[in-house]
Parts: C-alpha cells; structure tokens; sequence
C-alpha cells in the first residue's frame, strides 16, 4: 500500500489555498481510567511505562511508582478492552506480606517494553530497556509474559543514565532503536539503535529545541512507534515557568507535542508550539503534568494514546507531592494526525510524479456540508490524463477514512498501473488527512504502508 500523509510538502510539488492543521486526539469521557490506590503506589503513578495489544492478550500495561525513598518500581495493569482495567495480584513483589502488581523493582527509570513475536529465543517474547540499578546505565531485560524479567545482558548497553523516559520499537528491518535523553545541554532526544538488541550505538542527538523556541523550553522525552514507513513520536514537551531560569528548569509543566521522521535520524516537530494531548483545564484531574505511554496501540479504527496525569506541576520532587495521580486515554481515527484543511474559496495540492501501483484509490477525509473533494490525474509532464479529469470524478462528501475514488466511465486507474503519475488534490470546505491505494481489495491494515 502507497499512502500520502501531510505532515509537511516533501511529497507534493506544489500546494494551494490549504491550511496545514495538526489535529488532537479526543480524550475519553470515562478519564481517568484508574487512580493510584494502592499502598505500595505511595499516592503516585508516572506514565514511564508502556501499553501493549498483542494477539491473544489482553490489553497491558506498564507504569512506575516512587516511593519516598525514592526506590522506583515498575507496576502492571491489564484489560479486556483498555478502558476497565484491574492490577492483578501477583505473587512476584511482596508489600507489608502482601501480594502486589509490582513486576520489577531494580530501580527502572524510564521503562519501554515491546512485543517481539518475531524473537524465535524461549522467553524473548517480549522486551525492555531502562534505566536500572546497580549502575546509572541503560540495560535490556527480556520475558515470556511481560511480568517475570531476565537481564538480557548483565552489564549497560548505554554508558549514560536516561533520566527519562526512553522508547524501544523494532523497525520493519528488524534492527532496535531507542530514544533517550543524551547527556549535557539541557533536556533533547538522542538516538540508539541496536542489530540484536544486546549491543548499542549511537546516541547521537535527534531532536532538541530550535531557535524559536523559548530557553525554558526542554524535551524531556520521547515515545515513539512505527506507522508505515515513517516514525511517529509523542514528544514530552516540557515547559519551565517563566521565572525558573536556573540550570535545573525544575518548575513547570508537560504536555505532548507530535512529532515525526522519515528515516529515525531527521525528527521534526508537527507543529512546534501546539500541544498534540494537552494537559486539562485548571482544576481537571490532568491539568497538571502530562506523560504519554512509550508508543501507542493500533486497533482496527483507532488509535489509542495512553497517558498519565496528575493535578500538580513539576517540581523538586514533584512525584511525592499529595495530588491526584492518574491514567488516561485519547484516541483518534487511522491518519489524521495533520489535516489539508480547505475552507469556501477551495484548496489544491498536487503530488511530485510516481508510478501507480494498483488501480484503487481512497480519501480519507472530513467534509462539511455544502463541501467535496475531488481527485484529477496528471501524466508525467503535468497534462490532465483524458478520463481523469477533476470534472469527471465523482466528489466525495461526509465523513469517512478510505471512500473510493471514481470516475464517470472509469470504474477505476487500472489502464493507469505503471504508468508515471501526479495526483492534483481539489477540496472545499473539507479537511483532507491521507490519499491512499490499498494493493487489493481485501481488509488493509491501515499503519503498514509506504510513501513514494
């Protein structure tokens, strides 16, 4: 499947009377989806964590608690649908003689975990890094159930102490990559990347604030996912308050800004500036500190954001201070991270040239009434091609994800597959979020795709 998404013009060669709009995750109504209410949570919980979908399972998740001795423990949670959650007894960490949900206790800061089905080894089913007593480095661990862990490896893969959240995600070329924070220069993203998940290299700086952005403005971490070929990242955004312009920048807040790659090593922000998940209003149990999941969930029509919130800032040991600790979620529609938004006077954008593939063209889109969007097709000097005029192709209107493209007479592109290309994109009062040509016509799985 070859699908264009608009997080920027690096596939279009020209672009028109469209508005570029970063979208939002809707957040649950049923928020929050569980609280920390546990004796050994100590009154908190951190979204330094993961939350998983893997076949046959139930949904699962990971999140960590301190507590006052600042001794970090990694907690786990499971669900039927992701929205009622239980914290199964476990017999693995014990509190006070009781049994807990606590999975892992060697100090991990910064938790991701992974479902590595392709990992043929007993017991690598799945996969975490951290950061992890007894050194300030970063170690892997692996698992059969994602609740009893072995170190993978006894000694660090990574030198330097994370000190914050990381993500793990296995590329489509079954190489590792990690985000984490680097050392010196204030809080930004590096990079390490890893061929069979025991020995690491890089950490070189992927992402770190522009010159537009304020100096109270740091990166305090980075969960990140394959979504096609690209990278998509939920940036923990964090900002200092005004008067907090010491070296710690300890007091302020985060939320989540979107962020994307083509190739894992040039990240961009979406919209730099603009909160992707914000944190709630004031008095709204989020409206503190926001944390996202390391990645987020792909079911069949949706994608879930899962996160952590609390009613106080961040601060000198913000995690220990009375509030009220929780988990949330939000969740979108498959692409529509960044819309093409066309308003009454229209918008056009036509693609750089390509080779049609297979016949089948969809639009997902959301048009308002009175609006369409129309497709014409182009050769590969920029002519209209007979038949595929935008007069003749039938508008698309309402609201749907993968509505088909036709034309009068034309059933569909099939005298077109192999020919070289150019889409010219025409909409009004619409917004536009992908176009994209499924290889068949059978079910396609919406976030394995290639661009041109």
């Amino acid at each position: 499947m070859i699908k264009f998404l608009f997080f920027d013009n690096r596939d279009l060669e020209g672009i028109q009377g469209f508005e570029r709009e970063l979208q939002q995750p809707r957040k649950y109504d049923g928020n929050p989806l569980f609280l920390a209410d546990r004796p050994w949570e100590n009154g908190n919980l951190q979204m330094y964590g993961s939350v998983l979908k893997a076949p046959e399972r139930p949904f699962q998740m990971w999140y960590s608690t301190i507590d006052p001795a600042w001794n970090i423990r990694l907690c786990y949670a499971e669900s039927d649908d992701g929205l009622a959650w239980s914290k199964p007894r476990l017999d693995i960490h014990r509190h006070d003689g009781e049994s807990t949900n606590v999975v892992f206790t060697a100090q991990p800061h910064g938790p991701s975990i992974i479902h590595d089905p392709y990992d043929t080894r007993p017991g690598w089913e799945y996969k975490l890094i951290c950061g992890a007593a007894p050194s300030c480095g970063v170690y892997v661990f692996h698992s059969s159930d994602g609740m009893h862990w072995l170190p993978a490896r006894v000694t660090p893969v990574i030198g330097n102490n994370p000190d914050c959240p990381m993500s793990l995600l296995r590329r489509p070329d079954g190489t590792y990559a990690a985000h984490h924070r680097v050392p010196g220069g204030g809080r930004r993203i590096g990079r390490s990347e890893s061929a069979d998940f025991l020995e690491w290299r890089g950490g070189r700086i992927v992402l770190e604030p522009g010159p537009g952005d304020p100096p109270q403005f740091q990166m305090y971490g980075m969960g990140a996912a394959m979504y096609g070929d690209f990278e998509i990242g939920t940036l923990w955004a964090y900002r200092t308050d005004s008067e907090d312009m010491g070296q710690s920048k300890m007091n302020g807040r985060q939320e989540a800004e979107l962020s994307y790659s083509r190739n894992g090593l040039a990240w961009h922000r979406a919209a730099a500036g603009q909160p992707f998940i914000p944190s709630g209003m004031e008095g709204e149990w989020d409206c503190g500190n926001l944390q996202c999941a390391s990645a987020p969930v792909y079911l069949d029509e949706e994608i879930r954001y899962y996160f952590a919130a609390s009613t106080v800032r961040h601060s000198v040991r913000w995690e220990l201070t009375p509030a009220r600790f929780g988990i949330g979620m939000a969740s979108l529609k498959p692409d529509r991270f960044v819309a093409l938004r066309a308003g009454p006077e229209g918008g056009e954008a036509w693609t750089r040239r390509f080779s049609m593939h297979a016949p089948n063209i969809r639009v997902n889109a959301e048009v308002e009434d009175g609006g369409e969007v129309r497709l014409e097709m182009l050769d590969h000097q920029g002519r209209v091609i007979p038949g595929f005029e935008r007069e003749r192709c039938l508008p698309i209107r309402g609201d749907g994800t993968g509505q088909a493209v036709r034309w009068e007479g034309q059933p569909n592109g099939t005298e077109l597959v192999g020919r070289p290309v150019r889409w010219r994109l025409t909409a009004r009062q619409a917004k536009v979020y992908s176009v994209w040509m499924p290889d068949g016509e059978g079910v396609t799985c919406y976030h394995r795709f290639r661009s041109i």
